[in-house]
């Protein structure tokens, strides 16, 4: 391993590590401090992880996209997510997502362009009994109805607080 004062690795990125024996056998708590400090993991910072472990970017991408809790863009300021788990299919999560889609302009990354909400589909959160689910800022709700999203957004954007 390269020292990372020597290889211009970024300041958030060498605290996390610097503390860290043998950093090729902690990637996943390494990108887990990245996350938590940028609240995503950014690129340039997952290259840097690369050339200091010595790992191929792409074996770095493929860990951080096996996870989905890991992210490699910013989220919105409400970040949603529709359980597409068996029950939660079996009784309307995609008419849930296409629902919660259709009420705003999503990028490529599932972020509004306005940046209130990143909207995403995650596999089963363990509350079948419940189906179909939303994890709405980290909070499950439960079971909704696609008819109802257009009320829930409007009442998320009640409550929305623009960054200063």
């Amino acid at each position: 391993m390269s020292d990372p004062e020597d290889t211009g690795v970024p300041p958030c990125l060498s605290e996390i590590i610097r503390d860290l024996p043998e950093i090729e056998q902690q990637l996943v708590n390494i990108l887990n401090g990245l996350q938590e400090k940028n609240g995503h993991i950014p690129e340039e910072e997952l290259r840097s992880l690369a050339l200091l472990t010595r790992q191929p970017e792409s074996a770095l991408h493929a860990l951080v996209g096996f996870f989905d809790s890991f992210r490699t863009c910013p989220l919105g300021r409400n970040h949603l997510s529709v359980c597409y788990g068996t029950a939660c299919y079996a009784r309307g999560a995609d008419l849930v997502y296409d629902r919660l889609a259709g009420e705003v302009e999503l990028d490529a990354d599932g972020t509004s362009t306005d940046g209130f909400i990143t909207l995403d589909k995650v596999q089963c959160v363990g509350a079948c009994s419940l189906a179909p689910v939303i994890r709405v800022n980290g909070k499950l709700e439960g079971p909704v109805k696609s008819h109802r999203m257009s009320a829930r957004l409007r009442e998320l954007k009640k409550d929305d607080v623009l960054p200063d």
